[in-house]
């Protein structure tokens, strides 16, 4: 994550890709921080690498998982090192929770977010839940010089909740939680992590960035009087989701003009992107190269190198255009068995289809020049013929089309 309104070099870890050998090799010079993330659950290699980050460099910054066992062992393992020279500032976003379709729900105030019949997140942003966290989080913050934001994870989604409530009167109410504990000294100051903030102004989840800093006015105005306590915003800023380097910019200008914001903004997922624009579900795009094994006799190759489809593409395409072949019904007739309902047959016809579709898009690839290129064909031509052809798609079709779409490019 980059500073746009106060700037520092900065070298960010991420967990899951870290090995304790790789940051032991790990360079920092001095004004540099450190950024780790970590998930929700704990576990001894989280401390480990902690500790070691804390060894490298006086100024870390952690975005923690919201969970008590993760706030415990950041707790124990900052208090081993802290001295009046280190800075530490812990992130913790609330508010959406992915799941694996089978998490049950908690607090009364959870609401499921579904995409058809799936059950893919959970979002809480209510008071109940927010004062659980900051009590689960108080072993950190009762450490002296550590810092803890916490964040507003995506608020954009209560709308698709369709729960009847108005998403900026949701997000007005949880600033105003969020003031009274900087008030009573239970949290340092909070902030915002919010995808919708990048988006166009037309799309469904998209979350005006004034609205939400009028919020945090708002919020502070009606709690105490004072300056808000709003100190950090992130949102997507990327190589394909370049919007929201303009908005930053206009955020940065706001918040320059006026007397009671002080806000630093924050570049989420600069290196990744998911599909359509950020917002899609599925696999997220790389935005640098790595390695990845092309055969085995090639060995590992950088992606910047490969000038041909990766071997995995070929694959995908083949368990796509099998997988909508139809014989299962062609060998209904075909073996006498009986003639095919007027329902298999539109079946068979729709397999056809899809399988014309994906050969189309196959031999367009190398009239395709960019990833934006891609994107909008699949916007503007194969997803709305889809739509328009098929009242559903069963969940392993779905599941196919997407793996075989998004595999054309080896730099994912």
């Amino acid at each position: 994550m980059i500073s746009a309104a106060r700037p520092y070099s900065r070298q960010c870890l991420h967990l899951r890709n870290f090995s304790l050998q790789r940051i032991r090799k790990l360079s920092v010079s001095a004004g540099e921080r450190i950024g780790i993330r970590i998930p929700e659950k704990a576990t001894p290699k989280i401390g480990e690498i902690v500790n070691k980050a804390l060894e490298l460099q006086d100024d870390i910054t952690v975005e923690a998982g919201s969970s008590k066992d993760v706030f415990d062992l950041l707790a124990n393992s900052i208090a081993g090192h802290k001295n009046s020279t280190k800075s530490i500032k812990v992130d913790i976003p609330f508010g959406y929770r992915h799941t694996d379709g089978d998490d049950k729900l908690t607090f009364d105030s959870d609401i499921p977010i579904f995409e058809g019949e799936r059950q893919v997140a959970i979002y809480n942003n209510s008071n109940e839940y927010l004062t659980s966290l900051i009590d689960a989080s108080s072993k950190l913050s009762d450490i002296d010089g550590v810092e803890t934001v916490f964040l507003v994870h995506n608020p954009e989604v209560i709308a698709q909740a369709n729960q009847g409530k108005d998403k900026m009167d949701n997000l007005l109410e949880c600033f105003q939680s969020l003031e009274t504990a900087c008030c009573e000294g239970k949290i340092s100051s909070y902030g915002i992590s919010s995808n919708g903030m990048s988006l166009d102004p037309g799309h469904p989840l998209h979350l005006p960035w004034r609205n939400v800093l009028d919020a945090a006015l708002n919020a502070a105005k009606n709690v105490h009087g004072e300056s808000a306590k709003l100190s950090t915003i992130q949102l997507p800023i990327n190589l394909l989701e370049t919007r929201g380097a303009g908005v930053a910019k206009e955020i940065y200008n706001f918040a320059q003009d006026s007397q009671h914001l002080d806000v630093n903004i924050f570049a989420s997922r600069p290196l990744t992107c998911y599909p359509m624009g950020g917002v899609g579900d599925g696999f997220p795009f790389k935005l640098v190269d790595y390695q990845i094994k092309l055969g085995d006799q090639d060995g590992m190759r950088w992606t910047h190198q490969i000038r041909e489809c990766p071997p995995h593409y070929a694959s995908c395409l083949n368990a796509a255009l099998g997988h909508f072949d139809g014989e299962e019904l062609l060998l209904i007739e075909q073996g006498g068995e009986r003639k095919m309902t007027v329902e298999e047959r539109e079946t068979l016809e729709g397999c056809r289809l899809l399988q014309s579709m994906l050969a189309d898009l196959d031999l367009s690839l190398h009239e395709l020049r960019s990833f934006e290129a891609y994107e909008n064909n699949l916007a503007t031509k194969v997803i709305p013929m889809i739509h328009n052809t098929f009242e559903e798609l069963d969940e392993e079709s779905a599941r196919v089309l997407q793996v075989c779409d998004f595999c054309p490019f080896p730099f994912q």
